[in-house]
């Protein structure tokens, strides 16, 4: 998907006002898995006074764009939702996807301007998060600042695991668990996996072809591995896409599966 816009124009999205009111994060369904999990009821009591919702994203909607200036984060409700940039030949290249729990604009804290855009992959809703309130809230609250920290690194190592050198088997089975493991999180292991994203997003952001994709798809689906049928993947045998994925896997190094659970949440 191109971006229309020129670099510095702002998006609807992104500067419509907010229509939903206020967060209640004590009764939401990511509550655990996204900042405020850690805090206790007087401290989400203060968190829920600093947040608000958006209006829903449809699918091809903006959060915000390239160029935008940076003033919140937004943690991810429901839906799934790209970063991707536009070069100057007017290729893609998709970022990072991003799931329920998780949050995106932190890349934008130094340059304090967007330098990539985020687009609704299906109809999701995020919650806008003032970064100088956060930052403050941080401050006060060190559980709230330990998560925001834990949550920056688990980006930071997930963004680092896909960059070495590794096959296209690895890098597909690579994604598949971890994306497997991002979605359910704290569950039983999943069965199959419902996504958002076009083939042709998931071969952009392996950096690979998307006939390749198509191709090992094909073969994952011979060696009872995954059933695949258009965006929906049965996961036939998650233990052995992560034997596949196992160099990519940085807690194997140690040993650590229990570490990779802890990642996970």
């Amino acid at each position: 998907m191109n971006d229309p816009k020129p670099a510095g124009g702002h998006s609807h999205a992104a500067t419509t006002p907010l229509d939903l009111g206020r967060s209640r994060c004590r009764s939401c369904l990511q509550r655990e898995r996204c900042l405020p999990g850690t805090l206790n009821a007087s401290q989400s009591q203060h968190f829920e006074a600093m947040v608000q919702r958006r209006r829903p994203l449809v699918a091809g909607e903006h959060l915000f764009r390239v160029g935008d200036g940076f003033r919140h984060m937004y943690a991810v409700q429901s839906g799934c939702l790209k970063t991707y940039t536009i070069d100057a030949e007017g290729r893609e290249h998709v970022m990072a996807f991003h799931f329920p729990g998780e949050i995106i604009g932190l890349d934008a804290v130094f340059p304090e301007r967007h330098l990539t855009s985020c687009v609704a992959l299906a109809g999701s809703q995020a919650c806008q998060l003032p970064f100088a309130a956060l930052t403050t809230l941080a401050h006060e609250m060190p559980e709230l600042q330990a998560q925001l920290l834990r949550m920056v690194s688990r980006d930071m190592l997930g963004a680092a695991s896909i960059a070495g050198d590794f096959t296209a088997n690895e890098r597909l089975a690579g994604f598949l668990v971890m994306v497997a493991a991002r979605v359910h999180r704290h569950e039983a292991p999943p069965t199959a996996l419902d996504l958002a994203m076009s083939r042709q997003d998931i071969a952009n952001y392996l950096r690979l072809a998307p006939e390749t994709v198509s191709r090992i798809l094909a073969r994952f689906q011979k060696d009872g591995l995954v059933k695949a049928d258009r965006k929906r993947i049965g996961l036939l045998n998650l233990n052995g896409l992560a034997d596949i994925a196992a160099c990519m896997n940085p807690y194997a190094r140690f040993g650590g599966q229990a570490l990779q659970r802890n990642a996970a949440s």
